[in-house]
Order: structure tokens, then sequence, then C-alpha cells
């Protein structure tokens, strides 16, 4: 986050045209980015607006037009989920931000490591090869979805944050670089995990976004390092199952049936990522296998 970029990969023309199945891929020019993605691929949730466009600005997807109310009533059976929410608002602005779609993550299904044992597994997600964390312009959402598959078989409790732009279409968007691209987004997601906090010795709810750190996040301090603090945002806390924003996509059935698509974008990235690092590292030579000190 905040370094510099070297290569300039333009969120408008990667991957352009996804949001019409029958378009062709347009001929990549120099710093940019031609994808040729299955028909499947092209009805992904994309986080990127630039990609994303067509389908936002589409009457029946825009989300003022969604009546359907998503949120279930909060039990607060296991944490405090109530009392959390309230407070993020709080640390964040309720001028600024709210909490719109809400599940009941509190019935934890799994269970509460420590912040120790968080950190060991999101090294272990970290680790994951398969997973294109740096390419940070789209697939939030596939990424997601398989670092919760696997924090699910390891016996542990977690849910999803989505935070979106309260207004798709104006100004501000959510933000991140690192030094092979920028993204400019609508909406990101990540899993969040509940766990001892070691400090307040208090069940905390962390986020799990090797894409944005190296640590597991407090959800403000993962909301603040891509927002710009006076566009207008939204939070959704919602089932591990769900896979695109419930405003533009709807509810998922199941967290199966979106496993093979997750598996399918993220090795669409991976496959943009190596070419992306493979032109940054000849630019830049010696640079782009060095270690941070």
């Amino acid at each position: 986050m905040g370094v510099q970029t070297h290569m300039k990969i333009d969120a408008g023309t990667i991957l352009t045209n996804l949001s019409k199945t029958s378009a062709k891929a347009a001929p990549a020019k120099q710093d940019e980015v031609a994808a040729t993605p299955g028909e499947s691929f092209t009805r992904q949730p994309h986080a990127d607006f630039d990609t994303n466009k067509a389908k936002l600005l589409a009457a029946s997807r825009l989300p003022q037009a969604v009546k359907a109310n998503y949120s279930e009533p909060i039990s607060d059976q296991d944490v405090d989920q109530s009392g959390w929410q309230a407070r993020l608002i709080d640390n964040l602005g309720p001028q600024f931000a709210r909490m719109q779609y809400t599940h009941d993550c509190s019935k934890l299904q799994g269970m509460i490591p420590t912040q120790s044992q968080l950190q060991a597994e999101f090294d272990k997600l970290g680790s994951r090869e398969d997973i294109p964390f740096e390419y940070i312009v789209d697939g939030c959402y596939a990424r997601a979805h398989l670092m919760s598959e696997e924090m699910t078989k390891d016996g542990i409790n977690n849910a999803k944050i989505f935070c979106m732009v309260e207004d798709p279409y104006g100004k501000g968007k959510l933000t991140a670089e690192n030094k092979y691209m920028k993204a400019k987004w609508w909406y990101h997601v990540a899993p969040v995990v509940f766990a001892v906090d070691e400090k307040s010795k208090q069940v905390e709810p962390f986020v799990m976004d090797p894409s944005m750190a190296k640590t597991p996040l407090k959800p403000e301090q993962w909301i603040h390092a891509m927002w710009d603090e006076n566009t207008k945002i939204k939070v959704d806390l919602v089932h591990d199952l769900q896979y695109g924003p419930l405003e533009s996509d709807g509810p998922n059935a199941t967290f199966q049936e979106s496993i093979p698509s997750a598996h399918e974008t993220c090795e669409e990235y991976s496959k943009e990522l190596a070419q992306i690092k493979e032109d940054y590292n000849a630019s830049h030579p010696g640079q782009g296998n060095r270690k941070a000190a």
C-alpha cells in the first residue's frame, strides 16, 4: 500500500468487455493486459469498477433498485456482533459509513483462535501459490472464497466482510496499489474471523486479507487502508457462502456452488500476474526478486 508503481496498469483496459459474453478481448497495448476468459468467467462479480461498469449501470442491477432485505436478526450467541458493528460505524464515522446487510455471524461455526494461531493461519493462506494475492485489480471474491474454504477445513470460524462505496457512479472509489498495479474498486471483500485479541483479551473480529497486509487487520484498519475517509461507504457482514455483493448478485444458496468459479478466476488472474511480473522484472533488472529488508 502506498508503494510507488513502476508499471502502468490501466484498469479500464484490463479484462475489457467482460460483461459482454459475446465480445472479443481487445489487442493489448504496451503495459496493458488483454484477457481471454471463458464464458463463465464473464459472469463473475468483478470488483474493478471499470470492468463491471456495464453491469452496474444496467437498470435491473442498480443497488437502489434492490428491494429485498437480506439481513437476519442477530442473536449475539457466541460473540457480541451487534456491539462490534456499532463500534465499527462509530469509529468510521456514522456520517460516512453504515452497516447495510448483516447475517447472524455470531453463531460461530468453528474454533475461536488466539491471535498467534490466527497469524499462523494467515501465513499459511498467504503462501498459497494458487491464489494470486498480488493481482489486486480484481478477484477479491475468488480469493476470499478459497481462503474461507481452507479455514473451514481447518476448523476456524469465518464469515465475510464486504466494504462498498455508497454511490458506485460517484468520484470516490476504494483504492489499493502495489508495485505491479493500481486498483480502483466499487467494493472489496475478505474473510473475517473472530479471535482472541492478545491485548484486550476479548474476542474481536480480524480480517484475513494477504492482498492488503502481512497480518490480520481489525475491520476499521482494513477499511482505512483502501478508503479516502470522505467517500460514503457501507459494510456487509455475511455468511461465508456469499460470493459477490448481495446488492448486485443476490444471495448464494450453497458455498460449493461458487468453488469452480473461484478456482477459474484465480487461475486466470495467476496467468495474468505471471506475465505482469515477467514484464516488470525485464524492465527492472535486479528488483523483481529483491526481498524486503
